[in-house]
This record gives structure tokens, C-alpha cells and sequence, in this order.
């Protein structure tokens, strides 16, 4: 499995479910009195749309699903069940309790969906595995605090936000230097953390928060890699 992309239809299957999740979560939290960014208002905007847009992918997904083995659609299910879950306890307003809790969540979600079909295909869960899955828990757990915290406007040194950029850098470069991996294969996520860290110490503005979303297409860097090395 080394060094080998997933099946297509797999990453087909994987990038409908992650945007269909996300646009459901936009659609839960657009519907709450927060304060408004332009991310927010776009989708307030479009929101017939983006309703559209939901059951056209869930459709996708449900003809995609024929295609999965039957061991990933079982898991996916799973997985599937828990976010139904954390949907119910995000509409009753159940992780306005503790802080951070909803963020928690949603990026553990996002880095088991995104690391399930590897997961399951592995030979050994090694050292490396572990640090790479950790680390991109810590990525998507930056940027949902970041965009929580700007949305409420509440971005003055934030002791968490800063300690989860620490690790993260610290994380990133103990891979870079012990686990003997090339830099290109760890850009995607240099890249995200570094885009996350300008919205945070620089631009300090909702203005831009499509461009920390668009971060985690980084990536698709591995497919541009893979085309120009053969």
C-alpha cells in the first residue's frame, strides 16, 4: 500500500462524503444567530442552491457506494451513524456547553473519514501512521478554532489556538527530520499550516476564511506529484 493512491472510486466516494458533510454542518450553523462573514453570508445567499447541491451529491454517493467494497461500506456506515449523531447534538445546541467540543468533534470526524480507507488496508499501524494521522487531526482542529474565534471576534492570544500551532509545527518537523520522508510529501501540509498561521498573525480577518478552507485542497498536490514524476 506504500506510496500507492487509493482506487479512484474511493477517492470519488471520499471527496463527495466530506463535501456533503461540510455543506450539512454550513447548513445546521447558518440557521444559529451567529455573526456573519462572507463565507456565511455567501451561503445564506445560495442556500436553495446549496440544498440542491446536498441531495445531487447524496445521490452521487448512493451510486458511488455500488462500486465500494462491501468491508468500506460497512465502516462508512458506521462512521455514518456517528455523525447522524453529532448532527442532532449540534441542532439542540448540545456543544454550546463546552468549549471547543463541536471544533473537537469535527475534525476527529474529518481525520477518521479521511484516513479510514488506509486505515483498513495498512500492513502495520506504525509510528509515522500514527504521527501523520495526529497531525492532520491538529491541522483541521487549527482551523475550526481559528474560525470560531474570528467569528465571535474573540482573537486575542488564544492560549489553545496557540499551543495547537506549536505542536503542530513541532509534530511536523520531528517527521520532516527523523521519518527520512521527502519535503514534497509533506508540503500539503506545510502549506495548510502556514495559510492558517497568515489568517491568524497577519490578516487577523474573516475575509478569508475561503482561503484556509481551500487550504485543505493541498492535497490534490500529491496527484499533480504523481503526474509530472511519470
Amino acid at each position: 500500500m506504500a506510496g500507492q493512491f487509493p482506487p479512484f472510486v474511493v477517492t470519488l466516494a471520499l471527496a463527495f462524503s466530506v463535501w456533503t458533510i461540510y455543506l450539512v454542518d454550513r447548513f445546521i450553523d447558518n440557521r444559529k444567530p451567529i455573526a456573519h462573514s462572507v463565507l456565511h453570508d455567501f451561503h445564506l445567499k445560495h442556500i436553495t442552491k446549496i440544498t440542491y447541491l446536498i441531495v445531487c451529491n447524496i445521490l452521487s454517493l448512493l451510486v458511488i457506494i455500488i462500486y465500494l467494497p462491501k468491508y468500506l461500506i460497512i465502516n462508512g456506515f458506521c462512521i455514518g451513524f456517528f455523525i447522524l449523531i453529532y448532527w442532532a447534538l449540534l441542532i439542540f445546541g448540545l456543544f454550546d456547553r463546552v468549549r471547543f467540543l463541536k471544533e473537537i468533534l469535527t475534525a476527529l470526524i474529518y481525520t477518521i473519514g479521511i484516513f479510514l480507507y488506509v486505515f483498513l488496508n495498512v500492513d502495520q499501524v506504525s509510528f509515522l501512521f500514527v504521527s501523520i494521522l495526529v497531525l492532520l487531526f491538529l491541522l483541521a482542529f487549527q482551523n475550526l478554532i481559528l474560525f470560531t474565534l474570528l467569528s465571535k471576534s474573540e482573537l486575542k492570544r488564544d492560549f489553545l489556538l496557540i499551543c495547537v500551532e506549536l505542536i503542530c509545527f513541532c509534530l511536523w518537523f520531528a517527521i520532516f527530520s527523523f521519518a527520512q520522508l521527502s519535503i514534497f510529501l509533506l508540503l500539503p501540509f506545510l502549506v495548510t499550516f502556514v495559510i492558517h498561521l497568515w489568517i491568524h498573525y497577519i490578516s487577523k480577518s474573516k475575509q478569508w476564511v475561503w482561503l484556509g478552507e481551500l487550504a485543505f485542497f493541498s492535497p490534490f498536490l500529491y496527484y499533480l506529484y504523481a503526474i509530472i514524476s511519470t
